[in-house]
């Protein structure tokens, strides 16, 4: 018949004669040198507490009253010395006070500033490394320009454009889930395992975040992360972009955004119909290249003209191409009408963004405010 093991493990044995607190011993004794290796704060400030105060007692014991009789005064000497600085102001005057500074003091003061330096080194370059691997937190940050999926061919091409279009763009975040990224220049990166997680838009700045841009590989992905943006933040502008256009337009009632879908096909028959105009859609979707689209808010007390505005944009080389009331999503082209309510938009063909004060030159006294 075979044998059966115990299942439960017998506590442990010591040889007759062994002491038992030698395990205990070597546990504690390589805990403290692991401490002692990683720098651990609690063990550094021990340290240095510890130092200083076997150091006061040893100059004290010397007879160095000038040094150990004002807590101040020692703290000062214990950080010229251990710093290297040594302005000279303050010295043992003793014989027995110098031999403790020779052999004591001085060698205790460069091992301990060192071990400091280096602990504060590594937190830095442990923080750096963080940050460039995408595990920072950039929750509290404001007014960022969020960038959420990363395509290699075209993120960087959307930074280009953003920096390009000046509108306050100075702070671009991009949440990512792939793992070899080429992060464009002034770009923060946040890595993360899915895009729609909650976790991971926190710490992109979502919550507090200007506008946001969604590119995700799949428009099932696009929509689910567009959903769990609005459970963060309910009023920031999201602009994302999908395949299929039924799914474009569900999202966008549902989710409250601008969804985007390609026009290839339609750009491409423009082209073959009137050569030339493929060229300049392109151009008019790229900012920083001639003449492109931009857009303001119109607020007044009563309704604007938009031969007003026209003639405003025309003053500072813009050209208005179309507009839309508060209450009404779609876009009105030639010919506008009359009058634009306040809240409606404007749509103008410019070289650069225009300030408020370059739309509004025309408008003097008609109380009306310009938001871009």
């Amino acid at each position: 018949m075979t044998s059966l093991r115990p299942l439960v493990k017998l506590p442990m044995r010591f040889n007759r004669g062994q002491n038992p607190s030698v395990p205990i011993l070597q546990l504690l004794i390589s805990r403290v040198y692991q401490h002692v290796l990683e720098l651990k704060l609690w063990l550094l400030t021990t340290l240095i507490c510890a130092y200083l105060i076997i150091s006061w007692a040893l100059f004290l014991l010397a007879g160095e009253t000038g040094l150990t009789g004002n807590p101040l005064t020692f703290i000062y000497f214990a950080a010229t010395t251990a710093s290297t600085v040594g302005y000279g102001d303050l010295s043992p005057e003793t014989e027995a006070g110098r031999m403790v500074a020779a052999f004591w003091f001085f060698p205790g003061a460069l091992l301990i500033f060192s071990a400091v330096l280096g602990r504060l080194t590594g937190v830095l370059v442990e923080g750096v490394r963080r940050m460039a691997d995408g595990n920072g937190n950039f929750e509290r940050v404001q007014g960022a320009t969020v960038i959420v999926g990363y395509h290699r061919d075209k993120t960087p091409l959307m930074v280009e454009n953003l920096i390009a279009g000046q509108d306050g763009d100075e702070k671009i975040i991009l949440l990512a889930t792939s793992k070899n990224i080429e992060i464009p220049e002034g770009v923060r990166l946040i890595r993360a395992e899915r895009l729609d997680a909650l976790q991971s838009l926190k710490r992109a700045a979502i919550a507090g975040a200007q506008k946001v841009l969604v590119y995700a590989g799949t428009d099932a992905e696009t929509f689910n992360t567009c959903l769990a943006i609005r459970e963060l933040n309910s009023e920031v502008h999201i602009a994302a972009y999908f395949e299929d256009r039924d799914t474009a337009r569900r999202s966008g009632k549902l989710a409250n955004i601008e969804p985007v879908v390609s026009n290839a096909c339609e750009s491409l028959v423009r082209a073959a119909q009137d050569p030339g105009s493929g060229q300049i859609l392109m151009a008019l979707s790229t900012a920083g290249f001639g003449a492109t689209i931009y857009s303001a808010i119109v607020e007044a007390d009563k309704p604007t003209g938009t031969s007003m505005l026209e003639q405003s944009l025309r003053g500072s080389d813009g050209t208005l191409i179309a507009v839309s009331q508060p209450d009404d999503k779609e876009f009105v082209f030639r010919p506008f009408p009359k009058e634009l309510n306040s809240g409606g938009s404007i749509y103008y063909l410019a070289n650069k963004r225009l300030s408020a004060d370059d739309i509004s030159k025309g408008l003097e006294g008609s109380n009306v405010r310009i938001s871009v």
